[in-house]
């Protein structure tokens, strides 16, 4: 099992929820962003949002996303590690060109990182976890 497998299903079941941590309390939000480079799955947001900040403080995250088709479903669970790379930010942009609109010069950053430390389990609605993952 391979983490493109992992990136191939949260590419399929857009959006994906990413959870974090803001002190006790959990915060999830639908995500779309999402790239596969150097065998890492990436994901983007605003350095000027709250879930940046979160991620921050605490890199800890989890994802979930389904297949509606299916009930099947994926979570992953590991730590985020935002990178700071010129060469990055060009590729999201040919990954979703409307990041053009969003993020300016002058205007909010996009935040990029890859998920570290990761654990992905495959979850068939009705049998449970039919694979896992270590990334």
């Amino acid at each position: 099992m391979t983490v493109k497998k992992v990136y191939d299903f949260l590419d399929a079941h857009r959006p994906f929820y990413l959870a974090t941590i803001e002190g006790d309390t959990p915060k999830v939000r639908p995500m779309g962003f999402l790239m596969f480079h150097e065998d890492k799955i990436w994901i983007g947001m605003g350095d000027n949002k709250e879930v940046y900040k979160q991620i921050k403080a605490n890199p800890k995250v989890q994802v979930v996303s389904t297949d509606p088709d299916t009930s099947n479903w994926i979570r992953i669970s590991g730590y985020l590690e935002f990178v700071d790379d010129p060469a990055l930010f060009e590729m999201a942009m040919e990954v979703m060109p409307m990041l053009k609109e969003i993020y300016v010069p002058g205007g909010p950053r996009m935040a990029i990182g890859y998920f570290k430390e990761a654990k992905a389990l495959f979850v068939d609605f009705k049998a449970g976890v039919t694979e896992t993952v270590a990334f």
